[in-house]
């Protein structure tokens, strides 16, 4: 199994220490070998390390307090015109971050996924921050840096959740 896939958190507190621009280009290859219906690959992705734009960030969503300390963030779109179904839209690029999610564990970053899609006034907010077109559905933005302390890894399994069909 991943180690990556345990040892992922959500992280709100980083260091000062910086992120590299290839740190950030390979979380972007893992998000980019994603699944999508029917080989869409309609997400986009806009790449925040202007101090400046991470602290406004915290101001236009109101769980993303974290920016103020992130080194850098991720801002993950959907295009519309390119996607299969617009719930596929959702699907895919929900399939790219948990990609670029573990990507960043296994570059030693650490990370915290904020929703934006479907809240009106969330993406409504991207929009316009980021000048994007009406074809571009903001769905998230991920906070990266560097952990300010190690968390202990969780095993989260619950038999509780789970059905074995006719075993």
């Amino acid at each position: 199994m991943l180690q990556e896939i345990f040892d992922r958190r959500s992280v709100r507190h980083y260091t000062e220490e910086p992120v590299t621009r290839d740190q950030l280009t390979e979380m972007l290859r893992a998000a980019m070998n994603a699944p999508s219906a029917k080989n869409c690959q309609e997400w986009r992705f806009v790449v925040i390390t202007d101090r400046a734009t991470l602290d406004r960030i915290s101001e236009i969503h109101p769980f993303a307090k974290m920016m103020l300390q992130a080194q850098a963030a991720i801002l993950v779109s959907c295009d519309m015109d390119l996607a299969f179904t617009d719930g596929h839209g959702y699907l895919d690029c929900g399939a790219a971050i948990e990609n670029l999610l573990l990507e960043a564990v296994h570059q030693g970053l650490s990370t915290c996924w904020c929703g934006i899609a479907p809240m009106v006034d969330r993406i409504s907010n991207f929009r316009m921050e980021f000048e994007l077109p009406g074809n571009l559905v903001p769905m998230g933005i991920v906070a990266v840096g560097h952990a300010k302390q190690s968390r202990d890894r969780k095993d989260q399994y619950d038999p509780e959740k789970v059905v074995w069909w006719k075993n």
